[in-house]
């Protein structure tokens, strides 16, 4: 045995070589940014989630303003009058007046327009 002086001690076992060392660490490191990679992709998913959910948000809070103000027009006599004459419904006595546009024929005439054929 040799003789060892005060307050030395023997190191049993292998040393790890630098480059092993660093190696490892390096794996470590890379495990680690990975595992931290995948948090910060999730978080960026989740902002265009949201920004596209704020913009439907607005589109309907929008849509709902629209609403309300043609359900407030059809609270008065005249605007539910006028939103039935829109969807085709007529007074009694009235008469329906339905514009039947013309066929466009091959013969034009001095402004460029179809000349009206006599009905047959």
């Amino acid at each position: 045995m040799q003789h060892l002086l005060a307050g030395q001690t023997r190191r049993r076992g292998r040393r790890i070589s630098f480059s092993a060392f660093y190696l490892l660490a390096s794996l470590v490191l890379l495990g680690a940014v990975v595992k931290l990679s995948q948090p910060l992709g999730t978080i960026r998913r989740q902002q265009e989630q949201l920004s596209r959910l704020r913009l439907e948000k607005a589109r309907l809070v929008a849509e709902r303003v629209r609403l309300e103000g043609y359900q407030h027009g059809l609270a008065t006599e005249r605007g539910l009058e006028r939103a039935a004459r829109r969807e085709g419904y007529i007074r009694p006595g009235d008469r329906r007046l339905v514009f039947v546009p013309e066929k466009q024929s091959g013969k034009e005439g001095r402004e460029g327009q179809a000349k009206p054929t006599a009905p047959r």
